[in-house]
């Protein structure tokens, strides 16, 4: 799978999907978000990189990069609130429904600007959705 498409993958939900899942014109749409997001906020692509393999950076930049990245899927308004709607309306037919908007309930957090509250939010998916990366994580905290 293409790394880009993956990242991008990954802040869209699809953590609970996969990539085959798009058409052309949806992963066009991704990417084009991605860039979008990276030139907006000014970014550093690395900490993206990082985030997508669950190191996550309090780095306000990529904060606002998670923000803007979900408000242009629609998953979240201006002022960070998830639009429950929208994310299942988006959600392919093959996914677990009920898992995905399970999690979307348990990870409805309120961060300090919105901003944060995206990212607070963001991370909450991946830890619900990627246990192994979070377990490998915890593993070489503790040998650290």
């Amino acid at each position: 799978m293409n790394h880009l498409l993956k990242v991008s993958v990954v802040l869209a939900f699809a953590s609970l999907i996969s990539c085959q899942d798009f058409t052309e014109e949806q992963r066009k749409k991704i990417i084009q978000n991605r860039q979008d997001c990276i030139e907006e906020t000014k970014v550093n692509p690395e900490l993206i990189e990082k985030a997508d393999l669950g190191e996550f950076t309090e780095d306000q930049a990529l904060k606002c990069f998670t923000k803007c990245f979900y408000q242009k899927a629609g998953f979240v308004n201006e002022k960070g609130e998830v639009q429950k709607d929208v994310v299942e309306a988006k959600l392919p037919p093959q996914a677990d429904k009920k898992k995905a908007l399970e999690i979307v309930d348990k990870c409805e957090v309120k961060g300090k600007e919105p901003c944060d509250t995206v990212y607070q939010i963001h991370k909450c998916y991946f830890e619900h959705t990627h246990p192994e990366l979070q377990q490998g994580k915890k593993e070489g905290e503790k040998r650290a």
